[in-house]
């Protein structure tokens, strides 16, 4: 039993670690996309040439990728905070939870549970910000440019 709850810890921390990794590849990418846009701006414009739609577009969704991404982070934040506060919560209540006390905890589970669902969808949209920006920036260099 102790080998499984081992194992159950060590994937807990994977878990954590590949989210942590996957944020920031997210804002990395989408940092040197938008310095990529905004070159490409500035060299076409020096050229007197028009910009393309495709790269302002790009630009502004890896723009809401990093953004998205920061409300991920404030919304992750929460949801330890509030397993935190329900941790200290069935600490303090001890081995005898009141109604009260039991009412109390799993309010902070509830709280909890929501801000885990929401840190889940902005990643993805962040996710998805991310590759549609990188999609339309290829397209404009392989095809456009």
């Amino acid at each position: 039993m102790n080998e499984i709850k081992d194992r159950q810890k060590l994937s807990w921390e994977g878990m954590f670690y590949s989210i942590q990794r996957i944020d920031l590849l997210i804002v990395s990418i989408s940092g040197a996309g938008i310095y990529i846009c905004l070159e490409t701006i500035k060299y076409l414009s020096d050229k007197c040439q028009d910009v393309n739609l495709l790269i302002r577009i790009s630009g502004v969704l890896f723009l809401f990728g990093i953004i998205i991404n920061f409300l991920s982070q404030v919304f992750g934040y929460k949801t330890n905070q509030q397993d935190f506060l329900m941790c200290q919560a069935q600490i303090d209540a001890g081995e005898k939870v009141s109604k009260k006390e039991q009412t109390q905890i799993d309010k902070y589970d509830n709280n909890s549970e929501k801000f885990s669902k929401y840190t889940d969808v902005f990643n993805y949209i962040s996710i998805g910000f991310m590759f549609l920006g990188l999609i339309l920036i290829m397209i404009y260099f392989l095809f456009i440019f």
